[in-house]
């Protein structure tokens, strides 16, 4: 099971890799130290990109870290495997906070996405589940803070019907985050 289990399992072993406690990260990031333990238990079905993109910043690491973990399922013994890639950046290597671009960047993305596979909104939304109006306001950068929940869905249905490759789906979740938080994207082609 991924979603936000696997994203709180993550979460608590790089805070606890980092020997940082769950209220002085929650202090430093603005956030009440309770949620930041729902984060951890995994009771919160959506966190958004903005808080995974503070968290991750704060504990020096690479948004994707916390976006895939969301989509991959929780290892069977509980224990945190290392990432496939690595995934901590230096600071000096990102966009600094007051300009990460946010809303706007992953709007722009999504939008070239679909139109890379001849979608409209409205077939989108039929594969989403969701409304298309709500996937225009996600393409404006209208929506501050999409939730990790929203971002899996759209790429589920940007990658067109089918069973997919569970490494596949969170890539490219870890990918639109980094496009998010202003991080640097490493792409690799297909073989």
């Amino acid at each position: 099971m991924g979603g936000a289990v696997a994203m709180g399992a993550t979460l608590r072993d790089l805070r606890n890799r980092a020997g940082i406690t769950q209220r002085d990260l929650a202090a430093r990031e603005g956030l009440h130290h309770n949620y930041l333990g729902a984060l951890e238990r995994g009771t919160v079905a959506n966190p958004g990109l903005a808080t995974a993109s503070r968290l991750a910043r704060a504990l020096d690491v690479s948004v994707a870290s916390l976006a895939e973990s969301f989509v991959r399922p929780l290892p069977a013994s509980r224990g945190i495997t290392p990432p496939a890639r690595p995934l901590p950046l230096t600071l000096a290597g990102r966009t600094p906070a007051e300009a990460i671009p946010g809303a706007p960047a992953l709007g722009r993305a999504l939008r070239l996405l679909r139109r890379r596979r001849d979608l409209t909104r409205a077939a989108l939304a039929d594969v989403t589940g969701m409304h298309k109006n709500y996937i225009g306001s996600l393409e404006e950068g209208a929506i501050a803070s999409p939730g990790l929940l929203t971002v899996t869905r759209l790429v589920h249905g940007l990658h067109g019907p089918g069973r997919h490759d569970v490494d596949q789906i969170a890539t490219s979740v870890g990918v639109l985050a980094c496009v998010f938080a202003g991080e640097p994207v490493q792409v690799r082609a297909a073989a």
